[in-house]
């Protein structure tokens, strides 16, 4: 699988999660190390093979220590086509509950609203977790602020019939420029819909930004 490339060089000057990447990013219970299940709710298909190697001492956790060792990086970077992580959740994380708050979010990402906030905040906790932080729509609202723009249509307005899936023909009710071909391109699957993890990542939103 093709590592996304960033936009800009300012970006790629920017640290990426694979290169910054903490046991604490990826903690969901809390015990301050990263089992295949918490890194598959952020990095879906990580597989057992992939994570085995990273666990040099086989504990069946990841460590600080274990994720930035030599290679590691190259690894995770495979499962991050849907996205382009500028800034992980302990980049934006400053009181270390691993959480993101509304005024850490803000911090980083100057002028983000308060609507954005609630459209990462998934279960409405009025907290970010890592794997809402890293989930696709809120990969590709936040990277829009690192390009200078917040502007970002969502696959719910595209979906005019509800059924969560864009289709061409609604994509292009938005972007009139669209063409088939470029479609086909970033349908994924081939199955003529976009779903929300097709539809958000970074190649997808360069498309739709072209037309």
């Amino acid at each position: 699988m093709r590592f996304v490339t960033l936009i800009t060089a300012a970006l790629v000057a920017s640290a990426t999660a694979a290169s910054a990447m903490k046991a604490t990013d990826l903690d969901i219970d809390g015990d301050g190390f990263a089992s295949i299940g918490e890194v598959r709710q952020i990095f879906p298909g990580f597989s057992s093979n992939d994570f085995r190697d990273i666990d040099v001492n086989r504990d069946r956790r990841l460590s600080d220590s274990e994720l930035n060792a030599s290679g590691v990086s190259a690894i995770v970077g495979r499962y991050q086509d849907t996205m382009a992580i500028i800034h992980s959740l302990t980049d934006i994380d400053t009181s270390g509950d691993r959480f993101v708050s509304e005024e850490e979010l803000g911090a980083v990402y100057n002028g983000v609203t308060a609507n954005e906030f609630d459209l990462i905040d998934l279960n409405n906790d009025d907290r970010v977790s890592a794997q809402e932080l890293y989930q696709p729509l809120a990969q590709a609202m936040l990277n829009r602020y690192e390009m200078g723009g917040r502007d970002l249509i969502t696959i719910m307005q595209v979906d005019t019939d509800d059924d969560a899936f864009a289709t061409l023909e609604e994509l292009q009710s938005f972007y009139p420029g669209l063409t088939k071909s470029e479609f086909e391109i970033i349908d994924i699957n081939g199955d003529n819909r976009l779903g929300s993890t097709e539809y958000y990542t970074t190649e997808a939103q360069e498309v739709f930004d072209k037309n």
